[in-house]
């Protein structure tokens, strides 16, 4: 089993401090990562999965169970991603 960890870092602006959420999803057996520019899947999985959402700002897609989003860095949110064991034990970094 493999879990989706995400840490997502926002401030209000660039003279606050960040504040920090860890979110940890089950992503099953099996996953895969569509990034953008480097797949035409994450474009054909984007159309059809999310054809209203612009993906400006979205580096890639972990495709498991559900779907999630890669989001790009800006200034005042930072995002990390990584891939989970069952064993609490990192397995990948995205």
């Amino acid at each position: 089993m493999f879990a989706l960890r995400i840490i997502e870092e926002t401030r209000d602006d660039i003279n606050s401090p960040f504040q920090q959420v860890i979110t940890n999803y089950a992503l099953g057996t099996a996953y895969s990562i569509l990034k953008k520019g480097i797949t035409n899947e994450f474009n054909e999985e984007m159309k059809k999965r999310f054809p209203k959402t612009d993906i400006k700002e979205i580096k890639g897609l972990v495709c498991a169970e559900n779907y999630f989003f890669i989001e790009e860095d800006s200034e005042n949110k930072i995002f990390s991603y990584f891939i989970m064991t069952d064993s609490g034990k990192t397995f990948e970094r995205l």
